[in-house]
């Protein structure tokens, strides 16, 4: 299958390193939008003024051209990997207008003051056009090093510029490419960048024929459900199924359900199982799910509401997870947690505090995670714990200590739906 494939990130990200290594190893034709200016085809050039560039032409004139460039024969022969480009929303959905749909779509992310520090080491040369780097790329020859030059667009001034223009306009790309798009930290070792990057776009098409995993991730609030059912999901490919959010949808879309169901949300209280049994099998019965299986958070709550699901057919779980946490680690990872209300950015005063004083000055914690109402949730939780422990011990449920690093929990999720489906196999 041919590669067609989009790199977003922000400036210094290594969008543009990690697009070269992907060409080399693909055979994949690499198109930069400052290329689709050089060689203008001839029923363009009336259109576009000299010395014009990608942010002073419009995008539907550029999305034109893009796909008159799609249209050579390498391309075709070949596919291709378009990096930096669309660089927003109006770009994205121009290139959609013209039926350009690339098959994958991988968007570097780093934070501002990691990148800041990249540009700042980033040179090159003015003779080849080559990038160096003067910490993890320095050229060997002595007289590329003395030719070496630094961008203006790389001082620390302009990449605070560069990147709040990214920000602003990041989200209504993402947006556009969501069932497409896999998100890699850029702030690892190249390497392994690259080998994430390249998973992703070679993996093959899961199929559907033997196995459609039904995963339930149980644990008390603070122990990390969402983080490995994210990471499992990207992995995988496996739709998440969070009850909690399916209710919060029912009421900001104003349902007769949602009214039903909000007094009980308000009290942080259980819902009845008669409003939640209909919600859960029109979930589990949309296509991604029959396709593809499902990772459930937030249910069943009782022993009642797991009997329920095995009574419904193709609903019964293939593998349950418990992840246990003492109260203590609940309410240290939750009240020591706070909200910077102007970037969204999460913070924790110690697994990942604030970059700066100024930015730890105006976090903010959320309502839900002071002590009294995380003991709370915690005590809710527990009350039921003992009847759903053994209800799901005959099952074969996973107990995983999840006062670990959230990477070490990941991965013993994964080995045991990997050594469940193993087993069933044999």
């Amino acid at each position: 299958m041919l590669m067609v494939m989009l790199i977003l990130g922000p400036p210094a990200s290594g969008r543009h390193t990690i697009a070269k290594l992907l060409q080399k190893k693909l055979n994949a034709m690499l198109i930069e939008p400052e290329d689709l200016l050089h060689n203008i085809p001839n029923k363009f050039k009336d259109k576009i003024p000299a010395k014009s560039t990608i942010n002073t032409i419009s995008s539907t004139l550029l999305a034109e051209l893009l796909e008159e460039r799609l249209k050579d024969f390498d391309c075709v022969r070949r596919g291709w990997i378009l990096v930096g480009f669309p660089i927003n929303r109006e770009q994205t959905l121009a290139l959609q207008g013209h039926g350009i749909s690339p098959r994958y779509v991988v968007c570097l992310e780093a934070a501002d003051n990691v990148l800041i520090e990249r540009a700042a080491g980033k040179r090159i040369d003015p003779k080849t056009k080559e990038i160096y780097h003067i910490t993890w790329n320095v050229p060997n020859s002595r007289e590329i090093q003395e030719r070496l030059v630094q961008n203006e667009e790389n001082s620390e001034k302009s990449m605070q510029l560069r990147l709040k223009e990214y920000r602003r306009n990041i989200d209504g790309i993402k947006d556009c490419f969501k069932s497409i798009l896999r998100t890699i930290n850029a702030d690892q070792p190249l390497n392994d960048i690259f080998t994430q990057v390249y998973t992703f776009v070679v993996k093959k098409e899961r199929s559907i024929a033997l196995h459609t995993p039904r995963i339930i991730i149980l644990g008390p609030t603070g122990s990390g459900r969402k983080t490995v059912a994210t990471q499992i999901s990207r992995k995988y490919d496996i739709p998440i199924v969070s009850i909690p959010t399916l209710l919060k949808q029912q009421i900001a879309n104003r349902t007769a359900l949602g009214a039903s169901v909000k007094p009980y949300l308000d009290r942080e209280s259980l819902v009845p199982d008669g409003l939640l049994t209909q919600l859960i099998k029109d979930r589990l019965n949309q296509k991604d799910c029959t396709t593809k299986g499902w990772i459930m958070l937030g249910f069943p709550r009782t022993r009642e509401q797991a009997e329920s699901l095995e009574r419904v057919p193709l609903m019964a779980p293939t593998r349950v997870f418990f992840l246990d946490i003492p109260l203590d680690v609940s309410l240290e990872r939750l009240t020591q947690r706070g909200l910077d209300p102007i970037t969204g950015d999460r913070f924790h005063t110690h697994d990942h505090p604030a970059p700066t004083h100024h930015v730890k000055e105006r976090l903010a914690q959320h309502p839900t995670d002071d002590d009294d109402r995380v003991q709370k949730r915690y005590q809710s939780y527990s009350i039921y714990y003992d009847e759903l422990q053994e209800y799901y011990s005959q099952q074969g449920a996973i107990h995983i200590p999840a006062d670990q690093d959230s990477y070490t929990v990941f991965e013993a999720v994964e080995a045991g739906i990997v050594n469940q489906i193993n087993k069933d196999e044999n």
